[in-house]
């Protein structure tokens, strides 16, 4: 019997911003998807660590993010995990749990450039479908040509998505809260007042 169709979007979410939630319904609707995960990371060893968040109030605000939507779903599973967060230790933990279900792995489309530098970025590919998110100012030729060398050296099954700019970047959400700036319609409205009552991103 067949299964479902899931995508996964992971990320730092530090904090989760309304492109991430773009980025996913895109991705549902594009592709058929039946539901997208969204994995907040433990400790990322691509990622420095002194400015991020605490994983549990990460996870509360992805939480936050995407009530009311019964497509997308929240998982723990990446920071319940002791040590560096790989993607290919998820892929393989979902496949096993969820042995029927096809993944698509939601990425910018700026990441196919760096995807051979992961930690066992073969597993990766073998694991999923990569489904790359194209923005309009995407150099298309050059993606293009990587997503093929991709898809020959690793057999590598890549979408590409398109979708428009969005310049929202959680980077710029917490400069504008540290400046003393409105991050309305940047964030959801719950994740607003959570980042406000717990007064995050002032230092």
């Amino acid at each position: 019997m067949p299964g479902e169709k899931t995508g996964i979007l992971g990320g730092t979410f530090n904090p989760i911003h309304t492109g991430h939630l773009l980025l996913a319904q895109a991705a549902l609707e594009e592709t058929g998807l039946s539901e997208v995960m969204f994995l907040p990371s433990g400790v990322s060893y691509l990622k420095a660590e002194e400015h991020v968040l605490p994983a549990g109030q990460r996870l509360e605000m992805t939480k936050l993010a995407i009530e009311g939507n019964p497509s997308f779903t929240v998982s723990d599973m990446e920071i319940k995990r002791k040590g560096n967060t790989y993607t290919c230790d998820t892929l393989r933990l979902l496949k096993a749990e969820r042995p029927q279900d096809t993944f698509y792995f939601i990425v910018g489309a700026d990441c196919l450039f760096g995807m051979e530098g992961w930690y066992h970025p073969e597993e990766i590919f073998a694991s999923c479908r990569i489904l790359a998110a194209v923005r309009d100012d995407t150099d298309r030729e050059e993606l293009y040509r990587q997503a093929e060398r991709l898809r020959a050296l690793y057999q590598a099954d890549i979408i590409l998505l398109d979708l428009p700019r969005i310049d929202i970047s959680s980077t710029s959400v917490r400069q504008r809260v540290k400046a003393g700036k409105s991050i309305r319609y940047m964030v959801p409205e719950a994740v607003r007042h959570y980042i406000q009552e717990h007064d995050l991103y002032k230092e």
